[in-house]
């Protein structure tokens, strides 16, 4: 009886640990952040950004030629590298607008990126992009 169950009890071990196929692995989940304890920043601060687009930004010329101006909301992604990965805009106002603020942003270069609990961190951020004529 003692030699049924033994018997018994290996078949079941090693049923149990035997594996069919390959072992796949987990992917690993890169978390994006939207309420870091430290946001993403333009290198130099929001004085450095304000000097940025006002060199750079390419007024749309329809939008000019019309006297149209316009505010655009872009959600971006920054990585922990601190480069832009992601760009979108989030309103529609034509002439232009929205694919010159994406360009503006993508073009920005690198940011420092987010921190949370002392690690760094993919974060999105939202920035809104004001086309004024002067």
């Amino acid at each position: 009886m003692k030699l049924l169950l033994s018997f018994i009890f290996l078949a079941f071990a090693g049923l149990c640990s035997a594996q069919s196929g390959p072992i796949i692995p987990i992917p690993q989940v890169d978390t994006v952040y939207t309420n870091p304890e430290v946001y993403a920043s333009y290198p130099g601060g929001d004085v450095a950004w304000k000097k940025y687009v006002k060199r750079n930004l390419k007024y749309p010329k329809k939008a000019w030629w019309d006297l149209i101006e316009g505010d655009v909301s872009v959600k971006l992604v920054i990585e922990k590298d601190g480069t832009i990965s992601n760009a979108w805009n989030l309103t529609t106002t034509g002439y232009g607008f929205e694919q010159e603020a994406i360009r503006l942003i993508k073009q920005s270069g690198k940011w420092i990126p987010a921190r949370h609990r002392g690690q760094v961190v993919k974060s999105e951020g939202e920035l809104t992009i004001l086309f004024r004529l002067k």
